[in-house]
């Protein structure tokens, strides 16, 4: 009999907050945090590769009894989707993947890092992207919607041509240690939320896809990251975060 060949692993860390190894170590990276999620999960998960649902698609998760909201309208989730590529697929893909896992009606925000954010990225190169964001909108399993990293020329050409404008608009302290000034002025005049971040330009480094593989017995260089997406979910009333996890997807070709 042929073992099933894996083409699609999809991980989900579950809420890394009661990880509590994961919480005593402060000051972590977003890669660092990523990364011992991810060793986490895997240690207490029981299954094989041979696991995978008709030989294709292998799920991944903690076992913890992952419970929806009791009253989602006290409560804000958003998802930041970091990319391997511009195809609209991965952008549907992760959507729908984070609401079945979270059990949700729809996601408050989605904040899309692509995977090009240099200063030569064009907007031509953002719309497949974009329109997938634009369709989860639409289709209503999308409130809002946002981009993170990219120019401010890009930025301000973007939400001049989307039909659904992003409400937020996220910049990188590592590459800049202010907001540029022409794009504050333009979110003030457009009502965009500008937002800071620290994570890193590729949060995805060889040891996280190498410790997925090597505890599934696969072979250096089967599997590449898809996307990421890392999700939180706080309670409106005090700000308080009730969930954060990882949940990412990879292709095999065996």
């Amino acid at each position: 009999m042929t073992t099933p060949k894996v083409r699609k692993i999809v991980l989900t860390t579950n809420n890394i907050l009661e990880m509590e190894e994961l919480i005593r170590k402060a000051g972590q990276t977003t890669t660092e945090e990523l990364r011992g999620s991810i060793k986490t999960t895997l240690n207490n998960w029981d299954g094989c590769k041979d696991d995978a649902e008709n030989g294709e698609v292998l799920r991944i998760q903690r076992s913890i009894n992952n419970q929806p909201s009791e009253d989602g309208s006290w409560t804000k989730t958003t998802v930041k989707l970091f990319l391997s590529n511009n195809e609209s697929s991965q952008v549907e893909d992760a959507i729908k993947t984070v609401i079945t896992g979270l059990q949700l009606p729809r996601i408050d925000t989605v904040i899309v890092t692509p995977p090009d954010v240099s200063d030569d990225a064009t907007l031509q190169y953002l719309e497949p992207v974009w329109r997938a964001l634009e369709e989860a909108v639409a289709n209503g399993t999308v409130v809002d919607i946002g981009l993170a990293d990219v120019s401010a020329r890009l930025f301000m050409e973007l939400y001049e041509w989307a039909e659904v404008k992003p409400s937020t608009v996220q910049v990188s302290l590592s590459s800049c240690c202010m907001v540029p000034p022409e794009l504050n002025s333009f979110a003030q005049q457009h009502d965009v939320q500008v937002l800071t971040h620290s994570d890193p330009a590729e949060i995805v480094d060889e040891d996280i896809v190498s410790t997925i593989t090597s505890r599934l017995g696969l072979q250096g260089g089967q599997c590449q990251i898809e996307w990421i997406a890392r999700h939180r979910t706080i309670q409106q009333c005090f700000g308080l975060v009730r969930d954060k996890a990882y949940t990412l997807a990879l292709s095999c070709n065996g």
